[in-house]
């Protein structure tokens, strides 16, 4: 084809047919110029095609995370809101005004079990996979809006549970320092260490301690429920919103 147009130009030149010769040299760069735009648009489909691939490749992995995610919280729920409703009666019990100091023995002794919930870790591969990529930019504003303001306040949720769970960590080596572990059974220590524990117990002491690590529990209880029921609200939307965007696709 190139031979064919070459001997097109030159016999033209030949025959000093210059006028002809412009329009044809015209006429050629225009072929060229279409053919470049023609190629270039082929690419950018393909590239289209590649990026929509990709996209809903890990639209589909950030559903199963939430998926997997709701599951976690549905099963880790319930003990939360257990223990929580526990470390709350047990105050509540302390703060009658009908109240002993063998009441407070009692609870602290048999009764409170200083152990916490552990985070959740969630699965959270897709979202990052989505920011590093920069594929999230590529998606609707309100499905961008919607993720990005999910975790945005997942994550600062969780860095508060981490934070009063630290501190709540740190009152429970205080506390066991000083007094038997309690009710659980993993920790039983026996009659004669439980005894010399309990026997001379000063009631002030017992009593600002058992204030100050059952409201740390009550803080960390509640935050934690708090991230779990945010997480498995807004999950539930959020894959509502993921699965309409994918049949989209």
């Amino acid at each position: 084809m190139i031979k064919f147009f070459r001997k097109i130009r030159q016999n033209m030149i030949k025959e000093n047919r210059v006028s002809k010769y412009i329009l044809y040299a015209i006429g050629e760069t225009i072929l060229v110029v279409i053919g470049i735009l023609i190629a270039l648009q082929i690419n950018n489909w393909n590239e289209e095609k590649k990026t929509k691939a990709k996209i809903k490749n890990t639209l589909v992995a950030l559903h199963n995370d939430l998926v997997q995610d709701t599951l976690l919280i549905t099963n880790g729920l319930p003990y939360v809101i257990e223990q929580f409703e526990l470390n709350e009666s047990l105050r509540d019990r302390v703060a009658q005004p009908k109240a002993t100091l063998d009441t407070l023995i009692n609870i602290t002794r048999y009764e409170f079990n200083p152990n916490w919930s552990y985070q959740i870790l969630y699965n959270t591969n897709a979202y990052n996979s989505l920011n590093q990529t920069g594929l999230i930019e590529s998606l609707s504003d309100s499905l961008k809006a919607n993720i990005k303001n999910f975790y945005n306040n997942k994550f600062y949720l969780n860095n508060k549970v981490e934070k009063i769970t630290n501190d709540y960590r740190n009152k429970v080596s205080s506390f066991v320092d000083t007094y038997a572990f309690g009710s659980t059974s993993l920790h039983d220590q026996g009659p004669l260490i439980n005894n010399l524990i309990w026997e001379n117990v000063n009631p002030s002491h017992l009593a600002a301690t058992f204030q100050g690590i059952s409201n740390f529990k009550r803080i960390q209880y509640k935050e934690t429920k708090e991230e779990m029921e945010y997480s498995l609200t807004h999950s539930r939307s959020l894959l509502q919103h993921i699965d309409s965007y994918l049949k989209k696709l």
